[in-house]
């Protein structure tokens, strides 16, 4: 009996570090959620190239330890980041979406190209520019989602 007893803690100690995971935060920049939902209020941020250890699972949403809180699973990598020497392509020189698109090739260079090459898109790059932009507060959002009957 004593063995069980024993045992059962064990079990439970490994199965939490079985589901724990190393991970590397991959965008530019993350808020850390207090609750598995974007509308949820921000208790940090996590920039390229951290490291987060995972636990509890909730959808597409990971609970991380430090800051403890909840980030969004396609914010974060099992795989090693580079970082660039120069921190070109990465940390807080651009955004995410140019982080993303610096690895698919699309950098300010290869845009600037584009630009040049497609001068009939010059008014959809401004109204695009225009459009990022744009911030709406959380508690907006909020309503907004509210009002409409919206899930989270």
């Amino acid at each position: 009996m004593r063995k069980v007893v024993l045992t059962v803690p064990l079990l439970m100690l490994l199965a939490a570090s079985a589901r724990a995971a190393s991970m590397n935060v991959q965008v530019r920049e993350v808020d850390v959620k207090s609750q598995p939902n974007y509308l949820s209020s921000s208790v940090g941020k996590l920039s390229y190239g951290s490291k987060v250890e995972t636990g509890e699972e909730q959808g597409s949403w990971a609970k991380i330890s430090e800051p403890s809180g909840w980030i969004s699973k396609s914010a974060i990598t099992k795989h090693s980041v580079k970082i660039d020497a120069d921190k070109k392509y990465a940390g807080k020189n651009v955004s995410h979406d140019e982080t993303a698109l610096a690895g698919k090739g699309f950098n300010p260079q290869v845009e600037a190209e584009y630009k040049k090459q497609n001068p009939n898109l010059a008014v959809a790059f401004e109204k695009v520019d225009w459009m990022e932009k744009i911030i709406i507060p959380v508690p907006e959002l909020n309503a907004f989602a509210a009002a409409g009957k919206l899930e989270r």
